[in-house]
């Protein structure tokens, strides 16, 4: 088998509550986008396997640019 290497751009909209918003901003760059763990990604080539699909992942890093980061909406209600 050969390896690949694929550069993907991934919209997420993520959800957080914080105290303020550069906090909000803090865990969307540090935690929320973070890599998957190795685990992970043993669990995601194990239901691939089971679908029958003859491919692994080998690895997966996110880099997030803080610049990308905009804020949608505010609800104060929570």
């Amino acid at each position: 088998m050969q390896d690949y290497e694929f550069e993907v751009t991934i919209l997420a909209l993520v959800r957080v509550r914080a105290q303020n918003e550069p906090r909000a901003r803090e865990v969307v760059a540090s935690s929320a986008l973070a890599s998957p763990s190795a685990d992970e990604i043993k669990l995601a080539n194990q239901a691939e396997f089971l679908l029958g699909k003859e491919a692994t992942i080998v690895a997966v890093d996110f880099s997030v640019d803080g610049k990308s980061i905009k804020l949608v909406k505010v609800d104060p209600g929570h």
